[in-house]
């Protein structure tokens, strides 16, 4: 059975627009694969997103003036378009998922394949984007997002068109318009809302529809309201317009940071350069001799499995452990080889007009069964896969947790607070005499020390990991560089435990950087600022007839995903030992480099010296024998995310810093 549309729907190919799509994935690929070439390569999204409205609107306006179009037959192309590859890539992503990856990660994926089929993928990371989350890397459906945007514009667009359309409604006037409403959005969501603008599709919308715009002008100067030039201003405005455009692309790729806020006013560089290129039709330089050469035109071909092969690819990389450079080159050209072969054997075999609703309906038959093993996946992370029956050091960090003795509630006596901090935790044995405070280190070095700890000196620990209710080394106002409400939970935690005529002694635990974010090349107003900072939360404790007890914090390597390789059953994999450099310092290059944030936690105890003391950690976590600091110390994990010390490593520092403690209240 063939199916035979008016051929009114099938535009003029332009080459250049592939070439166009090649840059947007060469600009996506090597930011992924190598971030320190291209920090601004994530605009080839932007790109991507441009592209796909000019072409969807044209397709959408071509029909409606012909009288010929059909939602069916849109839909069904859509689906004939992004199915065959998508629909590999999620099979790739389960059978690489049952090798790779934990039970618990198991059933993350299987959240996100459900998300990747419903095409709401965005708005899942939305919910999963925090402090807490797992790093981008480790998301191996991630790059889904960008699909799921321009799916629901897929979605929405058409009707909106087709209802403009019978309404006789001027087109540029209401794409004007919604584009208004969703850039204003854009604008306001990066000011109040950083992450729900990245993924929003209401802040999203206005990209595409600048290529929707650029769509129905084209379509208008097809029909009789083209205005006739001058030959030599035909022939030198669309050299300008691309130079221009190609400019723009260039600037953007060169400002845009990964921690830029984005999209917000940035993202009309790329938008914009993209518009301009399309505007500037076939002929202009640029656009001839460049966008439309053979390897761009071949790349473009391909562009779209490109795109998704190369992230799971590199991402269940970066899970097995870390991936160096030539690993990096390797992945990349097995992407590409898989995207042709993508290409080559299922996507340009499906892409013709024979039976065009039955392979619609067959290939959402093959999501439905994907959805099937997502929604298994996001229950069961099958535990007895002979993946987990192996030891693996990524357990290793594992030392007992808590010990079960710990119970909601920090001796507050303003019951208001109950939960106002974002951690409010006690030992239940007896009550505590000692107090840990601070941020997320604090978080991981608690249950370390209310395992090692003895009778009766127990604790109680108030932190704030993260988030908005990080804990600060200050208190309100003490810090020029900060505001009030930067200590607010600082503020509360040290009036809770004056109050509390139990507490003895306070440990105050927080990242180096967040005392002295310049470290090494602090000045000596920086030391200034972050000891005045600080003694202003000693000061009003002991004050309060507290002693205190500055930790010196652990090392800042690599993170710890970076430091060492999964071990997955498979001899080539397993047998890879390469490490990175910064997964290891050299104590004496750690302490030359933490020299002056540690003549500050020095200072203050020189100016109290019977109030107040230092405690140094580093001959617990790093190895004197081998005089490094490490991921690792007689094979067992030291951290167990980021620079946070892992629950082994906690017990390690409890240990003797349960007796430090204890010798400082039996002083008289």
């Amino acid at each position: 059975m063939k199916d035979t549309p008016n051929s009114t729907h099938i535009l003029a190919y332009r080459p250049d627009i592939d070439g166009l799509r090649a840059l947007a994935v060469l600009l996506v690929l090597i930011y992924h694969a190598f971030p320190k070439w291209a920090h601004g390569g994530f605009i080839g999204v932007d790109i991507f997103f441009v592209i796909s409205g000019f072409l969807i609107t044209s397709i959408i306006l071509k029909g409606l003036s012909t009288n010929t179009f059909s939602f069916v037959w849109f839909y069904c192309k859509r689906i004939i378009r992004i199915f065959p590859a998508l629909l590999l890539i999620l099979a790739s992503s389960i059978l690489l998922g049952w090798f790779f990856l934990f039970p618990s990660e198991l059933q993350i994926l299987g959240k996100h394949l459900i998300s990747a089929v419903g095409f709401f993928s965005n708005f899942t990371y939305l919910s999963e984007a925090g402090y807490f989350d797992s790093r981008a890397v480790e998301k191996p459906l991630l790059h889904l997002w960008s699909l799921a945007i321009e799916e629901q514009f897929y979605i929405i667009w058409p009707f909106i068109l087709w209802l403009g359309y019978k309404c006789k409604l001027r087109i540029a006037l209401l794409i004007v318009v919604l584009w208004v409403i969703s850039f204003a959005l854009n604008i306001d969501y990066a000011h109040h809302s950083p992450v729900l603008d990245f993924y929003s599709p209401q802040s999203r919308f206005w990209e595409l529809l600048t290529g929707a715009f650029i769509a129905n002008l084209a379509l208008s100067q097809n029909g009789a309201g083209r205005i006739p030039l001058p030959s030599w201003v035909s022939y030198s405005l669309p050299q300008i317009v691309s130079i221009l455009g190609f400019a723009m692309l260039v600037v953007g790729v060169t400002v845009t940071y990964a921690h830029s806020r984005f999209p917000a006013w940035l993202a009309l560089l790329p938008v914009l350069g993209a518009t301009l290129l399309i505007a500037a039709g076939p002929r202009a330089w640029i656009n001839q001799y460049f966008l439309a050469s053979r390897p761009m035109v071949a790349l473009g071909l391909i562009s779209y499995p490109l795109y998704l092969w190369h992230w799971i690819l590199l991402s269940y990389a970066q899970i097995w452990g870390p991936v160096f450079v030539v690993q990096r080159l390797v992945l990349v050209a097995l992407s590409v080889l898989l995207a042709w072969l993508t290409y080559l054997f299922i996507e340009k075999p499906l892409r013709n007009n024979d039976s065009v609703k039955q392979k619609a309906l067959v290939l959402l038959l093959g999501m439905a069964i994907v959805l099937a093993c997502a929604l298994v996946f996001s229950k069961n992370g099958f535990e007895q896969r002979p993946l987990n029956q192996i030891t693996q050091f990524e357990f290793s960090g594992e030392d007992g947790g808590n010990g079960g003795f710990q119970e909601d509630g920090c001796g507050l006596s303003d019951p208001s607070l109950n939960h106002f901090f974002a951690s409010c935790l006690q030992d239940r044995r007896e009550p505590a005499q000692f107090a840990l405070i601070g941020d997320s280190h604090a978080t991981s070095l608690w249950p370390g020390l209310i395992r090692t700890s003895a009778p009766p000196y127990r604790w109680l620990t108030i932190n704030g990991p993260g988030g908005p209710q990080n804990m600060r080394p200050y208190l309100s106002n003490v810090r020029q560089n900060v505001s009030a409400k930067d200590s607010v939970y600082t503020d509360k935690a040290v009036e809770q435990l004056i109050a509390n005529p139990n507490i003895k002694v306070v440990l105050l635990t927080f990242s180096s950087n967040s005392l002295l974010p310049s470290m090494a090349d602090a000045n000596e107003y920086d030391q200034a600022e972050a000891y005045k900072g600080l003694d202003s939360v000693v000061t009003k404790l002991i004050t309060n007839h507290k002693k205190i007890v500055l930790l010196v914090d652990n090392p800042h390597l690599a993170s710890p995903q970076d430091c060492f390789h999964r071990k997955v059953g498979i001899s080539a994999l397993d047998n890879f030992n390469q490490i990175e450099p910064a997964c290891e310092m050299p104590i004496d290059q750690y302490l030359a480099f933490t020299a002056k944030y540690r003549a500050v936690l020095n200072k203050l105890a020189l100016a109290h010296p019977t109030a107040v003391y230092v405690f140094d950690a580093t001959p617990y976590l790093c190895s004197k024998e081998q005089g490094v600091c490490s991921y690792q110390k007689e094979g067992r994990r030291m951290y167990s995310y980021g620079a946070h010390v892992s629950d082994y490593a906690a017990g390690k520092v409890g240990e003797p810093l349960n007796q430090y403690l204890t010798g400082i209240v039996s002083r008289k």
